[in-house]
C-alpha cells in the first residue's frame, strides 16, 4: 500500500469518529457544552497532538516568509472557523449522520480549487474522472439530508 494512501485512510477514520466526540461534547442530549467550550477544549486536543507530533518527529528548523506564515494562519483560520460552524449546527440539533455528509461537500470545493488553482490535474480526462467522483459524493450528501 503507498503510503500516502495509508495515511488518507487514517485521516478518513480520524475525521469520521471526531465529529461524534464532537457531538458527545456539545449536544444538549450529552454534554451539553456551548460550542465556544467545545472549541477550546478541541484546540486543546489540536495543540497537543501536533506538539507531540512535532516532538516525536525530531523538531526540525522553522523556515518562515509572509507567505508561510499567511498560509498557515489562513488554512488554521479557515478550519477553525468550518468546524465552529459544525459545532453550532450539531447544537443546534444536527443530526451527525446528515451533518457529516453536507459539509464533506467541501470536496467538490477543495478539487475545483485544486485543479483551477493549483493546477493538480491537467489533462480533460482526469478532470472529468476526478470532478464526476466529486460531484456524486455531493449528491449523497443532499440524498441523506432529505
Amino acid at each position: 500500500m503507498k503510503t500516502w494512501l495509508l495515511y488518507a485512510l487514517l485521516a478518513t477514520f480520524s475525521w469520521g469518529t471526531y465529529i461524534v466526540v464532537a457531538k458527545v461534547a456539545t449536544s444538549s442530549k450529552y454534554c451539553g457544552l456551548e460550542p465556544k467550550w467545545s472549541a477550546i477544549l478541541m484546540w486543546a486536543g489540536i495543540g497537543i497532538v501536533f506538539v507531540l507530533y512535532w516532538l516525536f518527529s525530531g523538531g526540525g528548523k522553522l523556515t518562515l516568509n509572509l507567505s508561510s506564515i499567511v498560509a498557515g494562519v489562513s488554512s488554521g483560520g479557515l478550519w477553525a472557523m468550518g468546524m465552529l460552524f459544525s459545532l453550532c449546527a450539531i447544537k443546534a440539533g444536527a443530526d451527525v449522520a446528515r451533518l457529516a455528509p453536507i459539509y464533506n461537500s467541501n470536496t467538490l470545493v477543495a478539487v475545483v480549487l485544486g485543479i483551477a488553482l493549483l493546477h493538480e490535474v491537467r489533462d480533460a480526462a482526469g478532470i472529468l474522472k476526478v470532478v464526476i467522483g466529486s460531484v456524486l459524493i455531493v449528491l449523497g450528501g443532499i440524498l441523506v439530508t432529505r
